[in-house]
């Protein structure tokens, strides 16, 4: 005999089939998302921009974008990629990880970061690592719950070329 739900049961079910996360690899359509949500993550981006960062990693092995879509909507992104040095074993990083503002706390980013780990161990990583910057407070108890652990403080340089 099939389970009887009530108003309240049907109204949870509707609103989870309404507010479903689908995460599904990026595609062309959506450089104006992605560069919106860089840009809310604080690397201004445009779509002009975005397009030939994605077309540089597209088609490598070493690389992949993942957006989540609620109700259709690009509603976060995650780059993750193969991170090859002489000092570490075969280990992924996230790239970056930005959910839409509206969006946090909803689901999306966790499935984001399921979706790089599970890409992550099909490329034979034994590690995910990744960033944060130390003013990201929110965003180090979201990864800590999801179980990474903080290893180490350091300071970033870049050189203009």
């Amino acid at each position: 005999m099939g389970t009887v739900l009530g108003v309240d049961g049907i109204i949870h079910l509707l609103m989870s089939k309404i507010n479903a996360i689908i995460v599904r690899e990026v595609r062309f359509a959506d450089m104006s998302a992605l560069a919106e949500l860089a840009t809310q993550l604080g690397y201004p981006s445009s779509q002009a921009e975005m397009v030939p960062r994605l077309e540089e990693i597209s088609g490598d092995d070493d690389h992949a974008v993942f957006v989540a879509e609620v109700e259709g909507l690009v509603a976060g992104w995650v780059h993750v990629f193969i991170y090859r040095l002489i000092v570490l074993d075969h280990t992924a990083e996230v790239g970056g990880l930005v959910v839409d503002a509206a969006r946090r706390g909803s689901g999306v980013g966790r499935a984001l970061m399921q979706q790089a780990e599970a890409w992550a161990r099909e490329h034979g990583c034994q590690t995910l690592y990744l960033r944060s910057n130390v003013i990201r407070t929110e965003a180090h108890k979201f990864y800590e719950a999801l179980g990474f652990r903080r290893i180490k403080s350091q300071y970033a340089f870049d050189k203009q070329l």
